[in-house]
Formats: structure tokens, sequence, C-alpha cells
């Protein structure tokens, strides 16, 4: 049996390898199409050769899930169509058994799939959209120009720009209370200082008026912590990015922080249950694969499994990319949207399997 399981998982793994170089070269092919008919002023083929280049490890990340479901069509697909997995099932092999060994190897794929979306990934994307976002706005090297607002409590800070090392610049702050505007501070700049505790941060010079009535009280400070609960993460020029190029941490930290302002943060929710999900709508592709390679694809050929595979992987990130939408515009909570979908995909390979 052990033998049979490391058979089975050479198939899979080198039709994994193939696959995912190849979706990873189509893909990367028609971003670099894209990024060269970009006409924003400013933007050159360096600059759409670096773009392409730092997001690879965020395609990667695309590729690789459906990748797997693609390796286990095709490798135990080739082995069905030359009789192999017929004998083993006539030597006593069980479907489970069969499935067990393809969801290993598309689960050790989908672990370095997480791996290299919390930590490589993020990094790629965040200097290739900073990269886009600098000469779209006309900047410099020293930060991106793009005004956001963020709330706590009755303090509203307005950011006027990204500093390249994390500060923040031009940073207006607001006290409202009851309705009337109780103070007015602007800094030059916000840095954030780390600590064991997990930081703060402190404005740099700064301009203070206190409202009390009829009278005003203006003050000018070198420097003024600012108490805030906002850890860098979020209050970062990656809040101007897509939810969806954004890590679990990342989505986490927008996550807690608009429940905890009463803000909306559906999109967020979407886009966290989205790759929570993930790996449960691979690996019930991998049940669909199965069934589907000892049943009515066992004898069709590589450009026929090709085409299934493509069309029902399709059709499953089709479905997660609508239902995600509908859920922020119907009200529907944003996990039983995106688990329909992956529900349907479980249901679907249970049913191949029973009849084959």
């Amino acid at each position: 049996m052990l033998r049979m399981d490391r058979y089975l998982t050479a198939a899979v793994l080198k039709a994994l390898a193939v696959i995912a170089l190849c979706l990873l070269t189509v893909l990367t092919l028609f971003t670099l199409l894209d990024e060269l008919n970009d006409v924003t002023p400013g933007y050159t083929r360096a600059h759409a050769f670096l773009y392409v280049l730092f997001s690879t490890p965020r395609r990667l990340t695309e590729a690789l899930p459906y990748s797997a479901f693609l390796a286990v069509l095709v490798g135990l697909g080739t082995l069905a169509s030359r009789e192999e997995l017929t004998v083993l099932r006539a030597a006593g092999v069980s479907l489970g058994r069969i499935y067990a060994t393809a969801a290993i190897v598309a689960a050790g794929a989908l672990t370095a799939n997480l791996a290299v979306a919390e930590w490589l990934a993020p990094a790629g994307q965040t200097a290739a959209s900073t990269l886009k976002l600098r000469v779209a706005r006309g900047d410099g090297a020293e930060g991106i120009r793009s005004a956001a607002w963020h709330r706590e409590g009755d303090l509203y800070t307005r950011i006027d720009a990204y500093g390249a090392n994390g500060e923040l610049l031009g940073v207006r702050q607001y006290v409202v209370e009851d309705g009337e505007l109780r103070l007015s501070r602007q800094a030059e700049r916000a840095t954030f200082a780390p600590s064991p505790q997990g930081g703060r941060w402190l404005l740099r010079n700064v301009v203070e008026t206190r409202l009390a009535g009829d009278s005003a009280t203006v003050a000018t400070v070198a420097t003024l912590p600012w108490h805030s609960e906002a850890a860098a993460p979020l209050l970062s020029a990656k809040a101007l990015f897509d939810p969806a190029k954004l890590s679990f941490a990342e989505l986490s930290y927008q996550i807690d922080y608009r429940r905890r302002e009463g803000l909306d943060a559906a999109r967020y929710q979407v886009s966290f249950w989205g790759k929570a999900l993930q790996p449960a709508a691979i690996l019930g592709l991998v049940l669909l694969a199965v069934g589907f390679v000892v049943g009515p694809l066992r004898e069709a050929g590589l450009g026929a499994r090709l085409t299934v595979g493509a069309t029902v992987g399709l059709g499953l990130k089709y479905a997660l990319d609508l239902f995600g939408p509908m859920s922020v515009v119907f009200g529907i909570p944003p996990w039983l949207a995106m688990a329909l979908p992956v529900g349907l995909c479980w249901l679907a390979g249970l049913a191949q399997i029973r009849r084959a």
C-alpha cells in the first residue's frame, strides 16, 4: 500500500509541477501585456516589467490551488487511461484511499501556497502596487499622495500621504463631541514607535487648536503622542489596496478595526472567508476529480480532461466571485455566501463518487 501511495503521489506531483509552471507562465504573460498597454503618463516599460516581477508571488498563489486540482485530474487520469487505476481497484484499493493520497498532495501544495500568500506575496504586491500608485499620482520615492480618513471614537484623522518608510504625512485630526468640534490638530508627520506593548504613534511639528465655547487656544509642540489602538499595518498604504490582495493578518486588522468603530467590513470579510475556505474548495474539487477519472473521463484524452478541469475550476471561481458581492448587496453573512459554492462542490464530488 505504501508503494502504491508513493506511485500515485509521484504521478500527481509531476503533473502539478508542469501545470503550475504553465499556468504561472500564462498568467504572467497576460499581466505583462496588460501592463505594457497601460497608458498612464510616466508609466514606462521598465515600470511594467518591475510590476510583473514584484507581483509574481501573488500570481503563484492564484495559480497553485487550481493547479493542484488539475494535477489530480491529469495525473490520475493518465493512470486511468492506462488501466492502472482499474488494476489497483481490482486489487482492493478503495476510492477513499485513492482520494486520501491525492488530497494529501493537494494539502501540501495548499500549505506551501499559504506560506507564500502570507509572507512573500504581500511584500511583493505592496512593492508592485506602491510603484503603480506613485507613477499614477506623479509621486517621488518619498511616498504616495492619497488622502484617506481614519475614525477612532470621537477622533477623526485625515492622512494626506504615506511615506516610503511607513510615516504618515500631512496628518490632520478633529475631535467631535455631541456634534460640535472640540479640537483641531495638524501635524507634519506621524511615526510609529514599536514597543513590547504594541507601540504608539508620535505626531511631529504639531499645531493644536482647542475650542471651548467662544474661545480658542492654539499651541505648537514639536512632538505629541497619539494614543491610538491603530497599529502600523492598519494605517499604511495597504489601506488603499484591493482587499483581495491583502494577507490574512492584514484582513484581520481591517475587520477588527471596522467592527470596533461600527463601520462596514463586508468587503474585507468576503476576502477573508474566500481565503479561509479555499482549502475546503480545492479538496472538494479533488474529490470531484477522482470521481471524474474513475467515471466519465476514464478513457478520455489529455485535452478533454484539461477542458473539463478548466471549466469546473473557472465555474467555481466565478461562483465565488459572484456570491461575494451578492453577500454585500443582499446582506447575507459573508461566511455563508462563500460557503455555498464550496458546499455545492463537495455535493457534486460525492455524487460523482457514488456513480463511479
